[in-house]
């Protein structure tokens, strides 16, 4: 239910739809690849902590990066005062495009749930892929492309970025220098072999028990069909919400929009005639728009939101009305990550605001009708 609001308020109000295509969630320019490194790490801090580190770690990824497992192992070693602590750290992250699986070596258990971070990091890429992104961020930290270097006979550039420097192959750091506050850290690739074929085999998990977000037990036998069906809705959201973008981001130019400037009104008319003319003229626009608001919105969803999420008074419970919704309604919600009263009066009043909403939506006859009803 959340997404559809949100997805309507878009519609609706003629925001910016920032939305990433498929090719967006490549985080590298090669196809495939296994790497290994080593990681060592010393130094002083104030000359009171001696801290020393060593450990492995291990990348292998398939579709650029869509796919991407990566392990680690490692420990430190703290000396203060004469007495000596060691860490042992060992982690494991598995990204299935949409999906991402976190091992806790420690309990023995693996936890599955959504990759938000890939999508936000994506969103807010401007049109850009993850490794594309990831460099426009360097530069806007002030990070300097200062040279290149070899590793394992590969090329890559250096970048210098805050005490660090990283040599960086088709967006795959190949050797990581750091120093910070006394503490000399690397980790360089020991070994690495591109574009070669993968098997499932490659990406298997530890036997520990997998879990969602919840605390509920997975069945491992549905849970191949299970990310297959959220990657692929997911890949056919973005892919449909990139085009709506691309229009929005000619729109944009066409009326002569700087980034960061906020429009006049003959600049955001000028915008949505230029969108309108991009996605088949005002009425497929409109109708486009219509169909899918109202899909959603005659589905029943909207009573069972207000009845669900209405009796949740904590967390747990609005996180089963998600569980209820994805199965029911063939949804793909995240869990919520808080249920306070606060939340719980703005879902009721987005849900009453949008159910008030949908008369005028059936009858709107242009787009500033549409866009009308919400603030009606």
């Amino acid at each position: 239910m959340i997404k559809i609001l949100k997805i309507s308020m878009i519609a609706l109000m003629g925001s910016s739809v920032l939305a990433m295509g498929a090719n967006e969630m490549k985080r590298y320019d090669v196809k495939s690849g296994k790497i290994e490194y080593t990681l060592k790490g010393s130094g002083n801090i104030m000359g009171m902590v001696q801290i020393k580190s060593v450990g492995k770690k291990r990348v292998i990824f398939d579709d650029y990066g869509v796919t991407n497992l990566e392990e680690e192992n490692k420990v430190k070693k703290e000396t203060t005062m004469g007495e000596t602590k060691v860490n042992k750290n060992h982690t494991l992250v598995y990204m299935n495009n949409a999906i991402v699986y976190s091992v806790d070596f420690k309990k023995k258990h693996i936890t599955r749930m959504r990759n938000s971070g890939a999508q936000i990091a994506a969103m807010f890429g401007g049109g850009k892929n993850l490794k594309e992104s990831g460099e426009s961020i360097m530069k806007s930290m002030g990070g300097k492309k200062i040279g290149t270097d070899k590793v394992l006979g590969y090329t890559c550039d250096v970048w210098d970025l805050m005490g660090s420097k990283q040599c960086i192959y088709k967006g795959i750091p190949l050797k990581i220098e750091i120093n910070v506050m006394g503490i000399k850290s690397t980790e360089i690739a020991t070994k690495a072999t591109f574009d070669l074929t993968l098997s499932k085999d490659d990406f298997k998990l530890p036997d520990f028990p997998i879990y969602d977000m919840q605390g509920n037990v997975l069945d491992k036998n549905n849970l191949d069909a299970m990310d297959a069906k959220v990657n692929v809705d997911n890949t056919k959201d973005m892919d449909e919400l990139s085009v709506k973008r691309e229009a929005y981001m000619k729109a944009q130019k066409d009326a002569g929009i700087q980034e960061g400037q906020s429009p006049s009104k003959a600049q955001e008319e000028a915008m949505l005639a230029s969108m309108m003319q991009a996605m088949g003229g005002e009425q497929s626009m409109l109708e486009q728009s219509k169909n899918e608001i109202l899909k959603d919105a005659h589905s029943g969803i909207i009573e069972f939101s207000k009845e669900c999420y209405g009796a949740a008074n904590t967390l747990k419970e609005a996180n089963k009305c998600v569980d209820i919704e994805n199965q029911k309604f063939n949804s793909d919600e995240e869990y919520l990550q808080s249920w306070t009263a606060e939340d719980k009066e703005e879902m009721r009043e987005d849900i009453k605001s949008f159910e008030k909403a949908i008369p005028c939506i059936e009858k709107a006859q242009t787009m500033d009708m549409m866009r009308g009803c919400m603030s009606s």
